[in-house]
């Protein structure tokens, strides 16, 4: 179950909602409001979530642990997280970020034996003169990945795109040779969405053929490659159609934030198991399974 953010802003004009959504330990965080106050108050949100559990410091503070939500005065601060796992020692984690004024930044943290093979979000809302929604995405580690946004290859980070559509976005972050980070979050006019993400390093990825089309435009990191049954004759089949990226993804689950179990390649025929709404279960030879779930937006169903 994915965790669910929701961080709301109001001021004496406007409100605004942003949701987070990230594929991991399923929380429930409920709605948050931070109010207008004087100057000096703690009017600036700081959200933590880490697994394991890890004590937060704050300008080398104490200030709770994890699930943190507490609210400081806006400006530049140090947070540092401690993991308190009893069953091995877990590296610690260190970052600068800059607190701003009724908006909520949020830190997300997934600890490893070291911290290269620790994986993590940055994710807040900046203000901006422009009146419309942008989004900006950087990786600390690994220094480029490539960027899907709604299923459409964007290029490498850092990148930044100036202009989105002030709603939801699906966002996929890979690399060879490092765990993929999927999320969802909702650009807001008058904001860029910022998110600085670290991925794991230590995962098996492959690096797929790119369609002439695509030169320069997205690698993407893919598992081993699905085994194609033959589907029996009378039986209902899914066609795979040609896709931005040259194969589709293949999810444990019908929700994009689920992990993915391999690819399938356009052409191929796939016998269908089941349905849900954008959703085809077929039959394969996947990574420890034997059926899967792609997206129908890029599958044809037969007869």
């Amino acid at each position: 179950m994915p965790i669910l953010w929701y961080i709301t802003l109001v001021n004496t004009s406007k409100l605004i909602s942003l949701g987070l959504a990230f594929a991991g330990i399923g929380v429930l965080l409920g709605v948050v409001t931070i109010r207008v106050s004087a100057a000096g108050k703690p009017t600036a949100g700081l959200k933590v979530e880490t697994d394991p559990p890890s004590l937060v410091f704050v300008n080398n503070v104490q200030v709770g642990q994890t699930p943190l939500d507490k609210m400081f005065p806006p400006g530049d601060v140090t947070v540092k997280l401690v993991p308190e796992s009893t069953s091995s020692v877990l590296s610690s984690y260190q970052t600068q970020i800059k607190l701003t004024d009724k908006i909520y930044t949020v830190i997300r943290r997934n600890f490893g034996a070291t911290d290269d093979q620790s994986s993590g979000e940055i994710i807040s809302l900046v203000p901006q003169t422009d009146k419309t929604a942008s989004l900006s995405i950087t990786t600390s580690v690994p220094d480029t990945a490539s960027v899907t946004v709604d299923n459409q290859p964007q290029g490498f980070t850092p990148l930044t795109v100036s202009s989105v559509s002030p709603t939801d976005h699906q966002i996929e972050i890979s690399s060879p040779g490092y765990g993929d980070i999927s999320l969802t979050a909702k650009a807001v006019n008058g904001y860029k969405l910022s998110v600085i993400a670290q991925l794991a390093a230590g995962a098996v990825s492959v690096t797929p053929a790119i369609p002439p089309a695509l030169i320069g435009v997205t690698p993407t990191a893919t598992p081993s490659a699905a085994v194609k049954p033959t589907p029996p004759p009378g039986k209902p089949t899914v066609s795979i159609a040609s896709t931005p990226t040259g194969s589709l993804r293949v999810r444990q689950r019908p929700d994009i934030n689920s992990s993915e179990i391999g690819r399938v390649n356009p052409g191929d025929s796939y016998p269908l198991l089941g349905s849900r709404t954008g959703w085809y279960e077929i039959s394969g030879s996947f990574q420890a399974t034997t059926s899967g779930w792609i997206s129908s937006q890029y599958a044809k169903k037969s007869p």
